[in-house]
């Protein structure tokens, strides 16, 4: 039930835009791919182009070569299923997805998720199993 709470409150979030009205001006819904800017009470979603994304330590797009992990790591999925897949190397704190055999990126859980393989969204660890989360 808790897995369905997250689905929903995460949801409307990646659907529209994001309010900057009352916001600091700064970063926000940052992913490896793009990321939203407010400044002055607007938003301003920017994406990165092929070969590029989010670098934290800059705040901007930059060289995929240039970014620590998991936004500078590609990942293999020739030999893999379109779905998406924990990012055990980040604690399964991230996510990347494969599609016909492409990699397409990385995504982010929410403070305190992390990514259910069984479900195909971020979760509570003590929904999960091992290696990322508690659930026996």
């Amino acid at each position: 039930m808790k897995s369905l709470y997250v689905v929903l409150a995460i949801l409307p979030a990646t659907v529209l835009c994001m309010n900057c009205t009352g916001q600091a001006d700064g970063n926000y819904e940052i992913g490896c791919r793009s990321y939203t800017i407010c400044a002055s009470g607007k938003s301003n979603i920017i994406s990165c182009e092929s070969g590029t994304a989010y670098n934290t330590d800059t705040g901007k797009c930059d060289d995929i070569n240039n970014i620590p992990p998991p936004c500078g790591v590609m990942k293999d999925c020739s030999a893999l299923d379109n779905a998406r897949y924990a990012d055990t190397d980040n604690n399964c704190r991230s996510y990347y997805t494969c599609n016909g055999g492409t990699f397409v990126g990385h995504n982010f859980c929410p403070a305190n998720l992390v990514f259910n393989e069984e479900n195909q969204a971020c979760d509570y660890p003590d929904n999960v199993r091992a290696p990322c989360g508690t659930k026996v």
